[in-house]
């Protein structure tokens, strides 16, 4: 048994000889194309992520316009609050009302700074629309849904 185990080793390796590329080779012709073919995807593939890639600078413009705004509107809700304490807090200590009017006066003030978020929310979103309503269309590119 063991001899004819030798036998299709060698047949097997045998196989693989010849004047062309053996198991698992390609030619130097074989390779050049793949390299030619694998390129050429390449650069395609580099214009597809550039046309679908928004600048950078547009993002990061974006991103800092809407950190500024969602400071304004913490700002906002909390300067309502703290004036809305601060008034409370004096006018207990000149009639001697403590605590009712400065818990009054707290959520009067959590109400007034949530109207003023609430309003400048409503101002960012109608920019938005009117901004998106000007800006021109994308076509769409077929090519791609292949």
């Amino acid at each position: 048994m063991p001899r004819n185990r030798n036998r299709v080793v060698l047949a097997m390796s045998s196989a693989g000889k010849g004047p062309g590329p053996g198991r698992g080779e390609i030619s130097p012709e074989e390779a050049e194309a793949f390299r030619q073919r694998s390129k050429a995807i390449g650069k395609r593939l580099d214009q597809v992520k550039a046309r679908r890639a928004p600048p950078q600078s547009v993002d990061a413009r974006a991103r800092g316009e809407a950190f500024a705004r969602a400071f304004r509107f913490v700002a906002e809700l909390l300067v309502g609050v703290g004036v809305g304490g601060f008034i409370g807090w004096l006018l207990d200590r000149q009639f001697g009302t403590a605590p009712w009017l400065l818990v009054l006066f707290v959520i009067m003030g959590f109400a007034a700074g949530l109207l003023n978020v609430i309003r400048a929310a409503q101002k960012a979103q109608a920019e938005m629309a009117a901004s998106q309503l000007a800006a021109p269309s994308v076509a769409d590119d077929d090519e791609d849904d292949r």
